[in-house]
């Protein structure tokens, strides 16, 4: 169910099963924002030229909002700017949500846009899925606690996109509080550490790798967590 939405092309519209006999209770989707351009600045997202999120900082997420579903035209800008950095028309199903994500650097921004699963967690569990957004990192494992106990065996940058596995989708896990590493897949080597990460039961969470591999200070390789609902 997932799609990826490339930017910088003048015009990408993805196939959408939406269907033609539609209420006007039915065109509406919702879409949300999540930055993770590590040196662009806030972010504003425009649908058919009208301001549907706006001020998006660098590793936030907004809430979600709603958007006409009928093949919106995208554009992203920097918030107080009216220069467009990206665009695309996509096709959205309707009573659905998505999830735009920037990436990279600002001189070389892309974006994804996927369908989120919007159900709950079994009972008793929480649900966790995550996203590689550093070029040139290595083979990953994301463990968590004491024990080690690895949530995700060898993800690698923009896996969820050059994989056939579905990546976008969660997994059920025990609820935390719990530390979470990024390590060398294999290996007890640590790249970055999520300490005492909150995860509730009957919560979903994304966990995101973001930063520069070179960066420094802010621009850091950083695992941070997003709460989805």
């Amino acid at each position: 169910m997932k799609k990826s939405l490339n930017f910088l092309s003048l015009l990408l519209i993805f196939a959408a099963a939406v269907s033609c006999q539609k209420t006007v209770s039915e065109t509406s989707a919702y879409i949300r924002l999540i930055n993770l351009s590590p040196n662009a600045g806030a972010m504003d997202v425009y649908g058919n030229g009208a301001l549907i999120v706006g001020g998006v900082g660098y590793g936030a997420a907004s809430s979600y909002q709603k958007i006409n579903s009928a093949t919106p035209a995208l554009s992203i800008t920097l918030t107080g700017s009216s220069t467009v950095l990206l665009n695309g028309s996509i096709g959205l199903s309707a009573n659905n949500y998505y999830s735009t994500i920037l990436y990279d650097s600002l001189a070389f921004l892309k974006g994804d846009i996927f369908k989120d699963d919007r159900s709950l967690p079994p009972a008793g569990k929480t649900f966790i899925r995550f996203l590689d957004y550093v070029s040139g990192t290595s083979s990953i494992d994301i463990v968590a606690g004491p024990s080690s106990n690895k949530l995700f065996s060898g993800r690698t940058y923009l896996d969820h996109d050059n994989s056939g596995a579905n990546y976008t989708n969660y997994t059920a896990f025990d609820p935390g509080p719990f530390n979470v590493s990024a390590v060398v897949a294999g290996t007890n080597v640590v790249i970055t550490q999520l300490p005492n990460f909150e995860a509730a039961a009957g919560k979903s969470y994304t966990l995101v790798l973001k930063g520069f591999y070179t960066g420094t200070g802010s621009q850091a390789v950083f695992l941070g967590p997003i709460t989805d609902q």
